[in-house]
This record gives C-alpha cells, sequence and structure tokens, in this order.
C-alpha cells in the first residue's frame, strides 16, 4: 500500500462517510419535517428508509406524493441519503392492495393437491365428486409405477367424475386451482389479511411498478442513483404453503404455467406436479427437478427480474430481502430457487430480528447475512443491506443495551452485509450512545468496502439436492421432516457454520456458476472470484457436466469437499450414475475430502482438511478462552482448536494487502494469536477510537504472526502490510 493510499485510509477511518452509517425506518411519515430531519442527521444517521403514506386516496393522492418527495429532499439537501421502501406493510407487490384491486387475475393462485387414500382396483366403473374451485386435472395413480393418466375429461356438467377405472391398481390424484388466502401469508402476516400478486405475473409487477416506483420517479427521477440509492422490496414470496396446519399440499400455480412448461420441457406440468406430491411415476427425480427449476426461473424473471430492470432503467439499484431465508427448504416452495431470485438483485439483503449474540450465532439455520452477501461479493456490486433491529427480544420483554446493538454491526460486517436499515426503538438507548454507534457503523462501512473479500472457498448451493427431496408439507410452515429433506437442509447450514468457525471466507455458488468459470492457474475463476476448494453439502444428485468440471477441477490441483456421499443421481435423468468412478483417482489423495455423515460429524481440523485453503487463522493462548465455563463455545477437533464465538472477514487490496476484520460474538475475553500467510508486517484498527497504530509482529517462514485480544463482543481490524 503506498503512502498516499495508507494516509487517505487512516483519514477515512478516522472521519468516516456518514453514507455507511445507520438508516432508520420511517413509515408514512416522510413529509417535509425540517426538526426530524436535523434531529437524525444530528446523531449521525445515515439518512432514512421511507415511503408514502397508504391513506384513503392512495394511489392517487397527488399532494401526498408531494409531500413525501418534499420530506425525502429534507433529508437529502442535509447531505444524507434515502432508500426508498415500496410497500404498505409487507409482502411487497399489491400496493396495499391497488394492484390486485386492478385485476383480479393478478391475484396468486395455488394447486391445491388431493389424493384419495383408498385403493382403486379395475376394471371398473367409479364416481368421485372433486374438491377445491376448479379442478385443473385428475389422474390415476397406478400403484405400479407407471405413468399417470388422466382422467380430467369424465367430468360432467356437475363438476363430477364418472370414470372407468382400467385393469390395475390405483390412487385418485386430483388438482384443483384455488385462490391463496387461508392459511396462507396473505392472511397471517404482521400487516393486514390481503390478496397477494402471482409472482410469476409479469402484468402484476409492471402494474405494481406503475402505482409504485413510477410516481417515484414522476418526484425524485433527479436525485435517482444519487441521494435516492435503491428501492426496498419486503419479503415477496410464492405463499402456495399454510403458516398453520394444512388440509392438502399445495404448489404455485399460474394459468400461464401449463403452456410455458411444456414448451419448456416437452411434457405436461400436471406430471411433474405428481411426481413433487406423491413421489409417484417414472422419471420422478427428474420431473422433481424439472418443476421447481421452471418456478425458479418465472419468479426470477418475472418479480425480480422486472423490478431490477426497471431500477436499472431509472438509475437505481434494486434490493430487498426475501422471506424465510433461514431454512434451505422454504427457498424451494418460497421461489423454486431463492438463488435464481438473489441474482436478480443488485443489493441483497437480510432481514435480522435478533441482536442477541447468542441468537445472532444459532448454527442450526442457514447464515443468511453470508448467503445474501455472496451475491453482491460474486457479482461486483459489493452493496447488501440488513434489516435489523431487537425485535426478537422485544417480544421477549427484554431490552437489549447499546453494545448488543453494536455486536450485531460487528456480525453484519463480518459476514458481509455492509448497509444497516433499522427498526430499532431509538428512543429506548441513551442519546449520547448513538452518535457514537453512527460513527463506528461508518467506521467499519468505509474500510469492509476496500478491496474485496477474499474468498477462496466456494459452497455449492445444492438446489438439485433440494428439489429431489423436498415434498409439499401440510405441516405448519409446511416443513417437511422426512430424514432426506433434513439431510440436505441441515447438512448445509451446519457446513455454512463450520467454515465460519474456522475463519474461512466462502462464497456460495450454484452449479451454473461451476460450470461457466474457468481454470486457471489451479484456481476455479468467474468475474473477479477464484476458488482454490469447492465444498459440496449433500449433493447427491449433480448435472453430469457439473460432474466432468468437477472432475477437471482436481486434475487442475483444485480442491473438493464431499460431505455426505458423491454424487451418484445425474439430475438431467434422476437416474444413478457411476460417478464414483469418475472420482475414484483421487480418493485417498490430498484435494479430494471425503466427509461421512455419520452421527456428531463435523468437519475435520486443518492437518486433515487438506483440500481447503486457509490463509488466515487464530488460535487461543489457552483453552479458558473458548472452552471453559458457560460463556465458552469451542472445540478440539484434530488437535485444532476451534472457536464458535470468533467471526472474520478478510479483504485483500489491489497491492496484495489484506484487511483482517476479526470479532468475538462471545461473552469470554479472546486472548489468542492471529497468523496471516504471507504478511510482513501489521497494523490495528479500532473502531471505537478511529485509531490505526502499528501492531508488533513476528514473521515465521511465510507467516505473520501477531498476539490479538478481544473483550466480549469486541471487533478490530487488522491491516496486513
Amino acid at each position: 500500500m503506498d503512502m498516499q493510499k495508507e494516509t487517505e485510509l487512516k483519514k477515512a477511518f478516522q472521519n468516516p462517510n456518514r453514507r455507511y452509517a445507520i438508516y432508520p425506518i420511517i413509515h408514512g411519515g416522510v413529509a417535509a419535517n425540517p426538526s426530524r430531519a436535523e434531529d437524525i442527521e444530528k446523531k449521525g444517521f445515515a439518512g432514512i428508509v421511507g415511503n408514502v403514506p397508504y391513506g384513503e386516496g392512495y394511489p392517487d393522492d397527488e399532494a401526498e406524493w408531494q409531500r413525501t418527495a418534499d420530506g425525502f429532499r429534507e433529508f437529502l439537501k442535509r447531505g444524507m441519503h434515502v432508500w426508498i421502501y415500496d410497500e404498505k406493510g409487507y409482502p411487497s407487490g399489491t400496493a396495499g392492495g391497488a394492484v390486485t384491486d386492478m385485476n383480479p387475475d393478478f391475484i396468486a393462485q395455488g394447486l391445491y393437491c388431493y389424493e384419495y387414500w383408498r385403493m382403486l382396483s379395475g376394471p371398473c366403473a367409479y364416481r368421485a365428486d372433486v374438491p377445491g374451485d376448479k379442478l385443473y386435472k385428475a389422474m390415476l395413480l397406478p400403484l405400479d409405477g407407471g405413468e399417470a393418466i388422466d382422467v380430467t375429461d369424465t367430468q360432467n356438467e356437475h363438476g363430477t367424475l364418472k370414470m372407468h377405472i382400467p385393469k390395475g391398481e390405483y390412487h385418485l390424484f386430483m388438482m384443483s386451482s384455488r385462490r391463496l388466502f387461508d392459511g396462507t401469508h396473505a392472511a397471517e402476516s404482521y400487516s393486514e389479511p390481503r390478496n397477494y400478486i402471482s409472482l410469476s405475473d409479469k402484468a402484476a409487477t409492471e402494474a405494481f411498478i406503475s402505482v409504485t416506483h413510477e410516481k417515484y420517479a414522476e418526484k425524485l427521477q433527479d436525485e435517482f442513483g444519487k441521494g435516492v440509492l435503491a428501492f426496498f422490496t419486503d419479503e415477496p414470496s410464492l405463499i402456495s404453503w399454510n403458516i398453520r396446519t394444512a388440509v392438502y399440499p399445495i404448489v404455485p400455480w399460474h394459468r400461464d404455467y401449463p403452456a410455458q412448461f411444456a414448451a419448456k420441457y416437452g411434457y405436461p406440468i400436471e406430471l411433474a406436479v405428481v411426481a413433487v406430491v406423491t413421489k409417484r411415476g417414472p422419471q420422478m427425480l427428474k420431473r422433481r427437478c424439472d418443476f421447481w427449476e421452471f418456478i425458479g426461473d418465472s419468479v426470477a424473471a418475472n418479480y425480480f427480474g422486472t423490478i431490477q430492470e426497471w431500477c436499472h432503467a431509472h438509475g437505481m439499484k434494486s434490493s430487498g430481502h426475501f422471506l424465510e431465508e433461514e431454512r434451505l427448504q422454504a427457498h424451494v416452495y418460497n421461489y423454486g430457487s431463492m438463488y435464481k431470485c438473489g441474482k436478480r438483485m443488485d443489493w441483497p439483503g437480510i432481514d435480522q430480528l435478533a441482536s442477541e449474540p447468542s441468537q445472532l450465532m444459532y448454527a442450526g439455520s442457514i447464515p443468511i447475512a453470508r448467503f445474501l452477501a455472496s451475491f453482491a461479493d460474486i457479482s461486483g456490486e459489493q452493496e447488501t443491506f440488513t434489516e435489523f433491529s431487537d425485535h426478537s427480544s422485544r417480544m421477549a420483554n427484554r431490552q437489549i443495551g447499546i453494545e448488543w446493538v453494536r455486536a450485531s454491526v460487528n456480525w453484519h460486517f463480518a459476514m458481509g452485509i455492509n448497509n444497516f436499515t433499522s427498526y430499532y426503538g431509538w428512543e429506548n438507548f441513551d442519546e449520547k450512545d448513538i452518535p457514537p454507534l453512527n460513527t463506528y457503523t461508518a467506521r467499519l462501512g468505509g474500510l469492509l468496502r476496500q478491496g474485496r473479500r477474499d474468498s477462496r472457498v466456494a459452497v455449492l448451493y445444492p438446489e438439485a439436492a433440494m428439489w429431489a427431496t423436498y415434498t409439499p408439507s401440510v405441516a405448519e410452515r409446511a416443513v417437511d421432516h422426512s430424514e432426506a429433506t433434513m439431510r440436505v437442509n441441515d447438512t448445509f447450514a451446519k457446513v455454512s457454520w463450520e467454515l465460519l468457525h474456522r475463519q474461512i471466507d466462502f462464497d456460495y455458488v450454484d452449479e451454473d456458476l461451476l460450470r461457466d468459470a474457468e481454470l486457471a492457474d489451479g484456481q476455479l475463476c468467474y468475474k473477479a472470484r477464484c476458488y482454490e476448494c469447492v465444498v459440496l453439502p449433500a449433493a447427491h444428485i449433480l448435472c453430469r457436466s457439473t460432474v466432468e468440471k468437477l472432475v477437471k477441477m482436481l486434475e487442475n490441483g483444485i480442491g473438493v469437499v464431499v460431505v455426505g456421499d458423491l454424487p451418484k443421481l445425474a439430475r438431467e435423468s434422476g437416474a444413478a450414475e457411476d460417478f464414483a468412478s469418475k472420482f475414484a483417482p483421487f480418493i485417498g489423495g490430498q484435494k479430494l475430502n471425503i466427509v461421512p455423515l455419520t452421527s456428531g460429524w463435523t468437519l475435520p481440523g486443518m492437518s486433515k482438511l487438506t483440500a481447503m485453503p486457509r490463509p488466515v487463522t487464530i488460535r487461543p493462548h489457552r483453552l479458558d478462552c473458548v472452552l471453559t465455563g458457560a460463556e465458552g463455545s469451542g472445540s478440539i477437533i484434530d488437535g485444532e482448536v476451534i472457536s464458535a464465538s470468533m467471526l472474520s472477514h478478510v479483504r485483500v487490496l489491489e497491492d496484495g494487502s489484506r484487511i483482517v476484520f476479526l470479532t468475538n460474538m462471545g461473552g469470554k475475553t479472546y486472548d489468542g494469536e492471529l497468523c496471516v500467510n504471507g504478511g510482513k508486517s501489521a497494523e490495528i484498527a479500532n473502531p471505537l477510537t478511529g485509531e490505526i497504530a502499528p501492531l508488533e509482529s513476528t514473521v515465521d517462514g511465510n507467516v505473520l504472526k501477531m498476539n490479538i485480544r478481544l473483550k466480549p463482543y469486541a471487533a478490530f481490524a487488522f491491516i496486513i502490510k
């Protein structure tokens, strides 16, 4: 790092850009109010997230739109910034009901799927009434595994099926389309009971844009991409599942699905629905994957893609967060593929309702901040956001202190989230503590935007495995408790946290990225990302081309860590293939590690996880830093002490220097040693004071070593020359 850049970095750290501080969310009260803007400015906030009031005159009350625009401009003229929240309450997409009122055809539908429990033996005549609002298809499912027989045309004018059952044994399976409301997110959100749009309906999304985004553009277009940074969409989803216990399983539906699906896959969509819901029929696994892949493509293009394209045409960034990011199986029934949808958001975000460190570090769910931040790292946008608060504490009648808010800021930065929109009740904190918190956040926000995250490990998003195993469920929140589904769901989450606990930076990737990436100099390169290792968490089904690419990676010295069994099913056919023979030459070598999913499994320690690059490691000086007492959290694996409370984020700068951000999310002081491969000297940056000072260090071979001490919930950045 040359002297000029070093001086600039230190000045920016001491006196940070307030753009990187926190943005309070203010719903419906943005009308010009100089005293409010002055108060938010005085407290050091970056600006606000806001929206037009959704009053009785919405969306045609021009005076209200103007007052809202004037209110935004009051913040902008003071040098603050603005994000626009796009909905009344949530989920986004209806503009407070205006869109569905405009055209009832926009209202989301689902297929309610009823499998009659009794075996029907033919040949015989049989009569059956049909469930739901409108029968789409009635099918006889051969219990010997043969192709389903369509008997829909036996429905008479009264809606009754009068069919001839051919020779054999069958179950009757009926699919009825119905408005999605009862028991779904439309009826159960905290906002209001409200019909919802289909995310597969491009015309519905365009109508939403016309009464929301276009109205803001009329008043604020000159500030788009300048003072006004992004549109924030809130928890859109397919809602084709029940929050309460359901009667029948549901799958997403739209009137255009049959023609679009048949054109893409060459067979009727009802055969895919049979496979998804009943696990019956020829090519069952392939058809399951086809269905959810189709849904993911549809939602990504028609909702997220449509909004993103409008934002780009108007100089804005699309942003927002999803619903139930925490569970992999929820990604399937909410979006088909959250990964496909995440790629169509410029600045993806999360909803973090917890601020208590123990809740933030819960390892039973996906580390959602790292998941969504991966998209921005891979795309090169490098901007992400959180809607963070102490909601879960307040629901339990607990008031947290400012140090836990700061700990939450540290957690987000460690994961890669760098824009903070807030639902905290700031009136509950000492007013004098708020400006320093904003300065602290802005300091880290500026520093951790330097260079790029040094993720050398790619974790595969195992969506084909999830598509193949997940079965729509009538349980609360549509959870599929089957062993196969929970195995993929839980392995993905656990692998993620085990890497984080080892201070290993990683990105989540999909099969498309693996296939599109190039092999160069022992790395897998995609855009500006270069990976030295790929982790496969319970990915038992993969495309043939992905397996071929993995073999080429191994041949080129790139590591592969298989957690679970080697892939054994081909996505293209759903059938078993001898993939194991392709990996056989590498078994027992240094670049292929296989971790069996035995009871209590864990990733090996550093000495045995030979395929994994570890450019940065930490070691406690004493075991009681991590293992002793109720506030300790750690384990010893293959002689390596693993701390479950320490998180890191490593960034590499243009000249090869690195920034290593460390935070202690535990309740015990961590005394230890930071080791960085290739370092020559170090400085320590204190976000509380803004000071950057030399840090005593030693060079041992190719490793720079320095002593570190982090009190509970503290964080420091180490600048490695």
